[in-house]
């Protein structure tokens, strides 16, 4: 077991002797395992029990249930990172921001079964998110000797923890150099205009059809059941059903239950994007444009369709090939508009925009609302026009 392994948490029977490490070690090594492939929810005490050898009535000896455990391994990953990080304080300025984006990169890849787990764990308890975001936040007080705004903390994490979460789980290749000049000096070369064409539009809702296709009833059937109850949780009784069609009419359309959970994610992709699309001003300046697509993502996500998050997120586990292919198509989207951007590597650039989005829209889901995005997102601007440089000036 990993050094986590010898972690103390809250969650466990202090009269445990300590004799008795190598059998909870091994509980938490089946979790981790089980947890780390596994949503959550489809994963039960008796999973973790037979994995690791033992009988079900020993797990109470040191668990009081399922949530305790995994918590526990949150805390594990927790620590670690705690731990690697502190490392930090001994560099300066920008030698700290390289070391920081480095650091995030190799707890990832060191620990990817912990990060897996932990990224469920920020949308189940969120609490977890606003630890971790302090956790680096502390962190980055340190590089820059001062303490950070929420817009800043937004531009210095998000990009960095999206591309890292890219990099382990998606292949996509991190350019650290493009990072930390995005994070010094901003990544486009012209300011902001003027805010009143970003924030004042008037949304376009999704168009709804009166006559809906078979395939597309069961779709948007089962992306309402998926967002409400979690893929383990709902049968093809019940999409079919909810569709108004018989079971065996599923299988005319869809191998599996499997298949047909990758084609809610195409069809959350599509309505994401579509929605975007529908309203974004394409002749606005590019950062503009920016600005506004983090807008309305910001309003799709709180607003129209909330539960697309825990789609995408569960189907990391479910059907990992297709959420790639779901981060892929924005990526591809935003590397074909590269207009008044400075000459860093585009694709590290359009992940750590994405990044941005994605983190916005978590925290205003949890947090939030649209004007608290607009003010988040007009400092935004500065940042990304400018980075985050000391104002006394960073040495190289």
């Amino acid at each position: 077991m990993t050094d986590e392994s010898s972690l103390n948490h809250s969650g466990t029977d202090s009269h445990v002797a300590a004799d008795s490490a190598p059998t909870r070690d091994r509980l938490l090594e089946a979790a981790i395992s089980l947890f780390s492939k596994k949503w959550y929810s489809e994963v039960s005490v008796a999973d973790i029990c037979r994995t690791a050898g033992l009988s079900n009535g020993i797990y109470y000896r040191y668990f009081r249930d399922k949530e305790a455990i995994f918590r526990e391994i949150i805390e594990c990953y927790l620590e670690i990172l705690a731990s690697r990080l502190s490392g930090i304080v001994a560099h300066a300025e920008a030698g700290g921001i390289r070391a920081f984006v480095e650091t995030i990169l190799e707890v990832h890849r060191e620990y990817p079964d912990l990060v897996s787990i932990f990224r469920e764990g920020q949308y189940r308890m969120f609490e977890y998110e606003r630890r971790i975001s302090r956790l680096f936040a502390d962190s980055l007080e340190r590089i820059f000797g001062r303490t950070l705004s929420p817009s800043e903390s937004v531009f210095l994490l998000a990009g960095t923890r999206f591309l890292a979460f890219r990099a382990v789980f998606n292949d996509v290749p991190v350019d650290i150099d493009s990072v930390v000049s995005i994070i010094r000096h901003g990544l486009f070369t012209t300011d902001v205009n003027t805010f009143d064409r970003i924030f004042d539009i008037e949304v376009q809702m999704p168009p709804v059809r009166l006559e809906k296709s078979v395939d597309q009833r069961q779709l948007e059937a089962g992306k309402a059941l998926f967002g409400r109850l979690g893929f383990h949780e709902v049968n093809i009784h019940e999409i079919t059903r909810e569709a108004g069609v018989a079971v065996g009419t599923f299988y005319n359309y869809f191998d599996s239950k499997e298949t047909f959970y990758a084609q809610v994610i195409h069809l959350v992709s599509h309505e994401v994007r579509s929605f975007i699309a529908r309203n974004l001003d394409t002749e606005l300046p590019r950062l503009e444009q920016e600005l506004q697509g983090m807008l309305l993502f910001s309003f799709y996500v709180t607003s129209v369709d909330p539960s697309c998050y825990n789609i995408v997120r569960e189907g990391e586990f479910v059907v990992p090939a297709r959420v790639r292919e779901y981060y892929d198509e924005f990526e591809h989207g935003y590397r074909k508009r590269i207009a008044d951007m400075r000459p860093v590597d585009h694709r590290t650039a359009s992940n750590f925009l994405i990044g941005i989005s994605h983190f916005l829209g978590l925290e205003l889901l949890h947090d939030g609302s649209i004007d608290r995005a607009r003010n988040l997102i007009r400092e935004l601007a500065t940042h990304l026009r400018h980075g985050i440089d000391r104002a006394d000036g960073m040495e190289e």
